[in-house]
């Protein structure tokens, strides 16, 4: 089999003409379009089927195929040798390579080999993982903030690049650029080791994220992944914390091929473990202060006086059912807004529930149910179990309880994928006001770890009981 790396050309570059140059088993060619090069391709010449890609099909009734693909380490050599190339022609011409997603082709060099081959091309993107479920809400409110410092768009440039680095496997890169975004806030131009180290260590949000973030980051789970991560343990102080990310930062800067510490800018993964904790560490900083900004008032105020002065608004009315043989609330709510998401429903059940809170009925709600008024389609329905209904309103078991599990669906793009975590729960009976608590704070958790997640659906449950506490789902028109 033949695999070819093929990748884009992103400078204006002209060359009259082009012909494969073959050497062994690895061919040079440049792809044109006219007189202008367009790709930089290397094709490796008797490579074993087995790194063909392969398409599975699931043994499960409905289940999703999969497509395993492992290149061998010719997407590597092949970076290698063009980056040897280059370091010869750029005195000639400067050539910007897009190492970063190269396409993968496949070819077959005898008919036995054809069977094996599944997949003829492949092109990589790491572009896709950095999309979030946004609403244009988000977007437009971010435009309604008034006044935005020079140090918070310096900073957050070294944040965004950073994230780019990682995603396109650059991990000294997005360990460099997230440093840099520690180094822009709050080490006030300071560079020397001992400075630093002290500087850091006194920005208490700063040392809240790393502590918070390595408690997160050193378990099992993480320490499951083929990632290195030996830079100190969850019992350090935060001094040696701040310490170990500082000495690292000065080993990334530098660089000698006599030092045995050097690293290689062609073999980053060494560097994975580290560069996805100081990401995470750097990234809640950039949440915490983004969407504090999101959803100051006074941006909500202006894009919601816009949204309903231009015409884009929707309206929804939200129905409640009560146990009580009384008036139950029917809620007319306004949003800046004209796509129905389910970001839009979690905030609307948000919204009912304090009005039901303030109302004084929140102890006797059973059911909470949405529709949008123009279209006249239900968008989403809240329902506790058939416990809720009973005489004692109750749910009691013999034991403690120990924990609630939480389990939802999510989309992004096509995909619907299934989540659950367990919420710590110490009691021995669940009332109505106990479920409606716990729904705020299955929702709170899912928001402070993305807060762009779109919630299809979720129950709540007892582990080892089969009755339902309480489920949530959407409507179609949402899942649309």
């Amino acid at each position: 089999m033949i695999i070819t790396l093929s990748f884009e050309v992103k400078n204006h570059v002209e060359v009259m003409e082009g012909w494969p140059i073959r050497i062994g088993d690895t061919t040079f060619h440049l792809e044109r379009d006219g007189t202008l090069l367009r790709r930089v391709s290397l094709s490796f010449a008797g490579v074993s089927t087995d790194y063909a890609p392969k398409v599975a099909q699931s043994k499960q009734p409905g289940g999703s195929s999969s497509i395993k693909v492992s290149d061998g380490d010719y997407a590597n050599r092949a970076r290698k040798k063009l980056l040897q190339w280059q370091a010869v022609i750029t005195g000639a011409q400067i050539i910007d390579l897009a190492y970063d997603n190269p396409e993968i082709r496949y070819h077959a060099e005898n008919v036995e080999e054809e069977e094996h081959i599944h997949l003829k091309s492949i092109k990589t993107s790491y572009d896709e993982s950095l999309n979030l479920a946004c609403d244009f809400e988000q977007f437009g409110r971010a435009f309604c903030v008034e006044t935005v410092s020079d140090e918070v768009i310096e900073s957050t440039a070294h944040y965004r690049e950073g994230r780019l680095a990682f995603e396109a496997g650059r991990y000294v890169d997005a360990y460099n650029n997230m440093f840099l975004f520690l180094e822009t806030r709050y080490c006030d131009g300071k560079t020397k080791t001992a400075q630093q180290i002290q500087l850091l260590a006194g920005v208490s949000e700063l040392c809240t994220s790393i502590e918070e973030t390595a408690r997160a980051f050193l378990t099992a789970r993480r320490r499951a992944r083929d990632e290195n991560f030996d830079l100190f343990s969850v019992t350090d102080s935060i001094e040696a914390k701040v310490r170990a990310l500082v000495l690292l930062r000065g080993r990334l800067r530098h660089h000698s091929l006599k030092s045995p510490h050097r690293w290689d800018p062609n073999r980053q993964g060494a560097h994975k473990g580290e560069a996805r904790f100081l990401c995470a560490v750097v990234q809640e900083l950039v949440m915490k202060e983004t969407f504090a900004e999101i959803y100051a008032p006074e941006p909500l105020e202006l894009f919601r006086n816009l949204s309903i002065a231009s015409g884009n608004e929707t309206k929804i009315e939200v129905a409640t059912t009560r146990t009580k043989p009384e008036r139950a609330l029917q809620l007319n709510m306004s949003y800046p807004t004209t796509v129905i998401s389910s970001l839009l429903c979690v905030n609307t059940i948000r919204q009912a529930l304090t009005a039901c809170e303030e109302a004084g009925q929140i102890a006797d709600t059973v059911k909470l149910r949405a529709r949008h008024v123009a279209l006249d389609v239900e968008l989403f329905t809240t329902d506790l179990g058939v416990w809720a209904y009973t005489t004692k309103q109750e749910i009691e078991l013999k034991e403690s309880i120990q924990a609630i599990q939480c389990d939802f669906e999510q989309t992004r793009g096509d995909l619907v994928t299934k989540h659950g975590f367990a919420v710590p729960y110490r009691r021995g009976k669940i009332t109505i006001l106990d479920t409606w608590k716990l729904f705020s704070i299955c929702f709170d958790h899912i928001e402070d770890k993305q807060p762009t997640t779109r919630i299809m659906s979720l129950r709540l449950s007892i582990p080892g009981d089969r009755r339902e506490i309480a489920a949530y789902r959407t409507g179609a028109m949402v899942r649309s």
